[in-house]
């Protein structure tokens, strides 16, 4: 088996807190943030790591995980 993203989970793992305070403790832009939430880009994993700490959960959790055959990526 091997392991492709699904959905973006950060809309669900930012609760309470605003899309602006998010990108500014991340210290990126706000459509830098818009963009992950509209799954225009994904993010990267060292923003995944730094995403993670300050929402205090893991960095796999900003994506659903779908199982595939190996060799089926797709």
């Amino acid at each position: 088996m091997a392991l492709r993203k699904g959905s973006c989970r950060l809309r669900f793992l930012l609760g309470d807190m605003s899309q602006t305070e998010f990108a500014s403790r991340m210290k990126v832009a706000d459509s830098t943030v818009s963009r992950w939430l509209r799954e225009e880009r994904e993010m990267s994993y060292e923003n995944a790591v730094l995403a993670s700490r300050i929402l205090n959960c893991h960095a796999e959790d900003f994506y659903d995980w779908i199982e595939v055959p190996k060799g089926k990526r797709q």
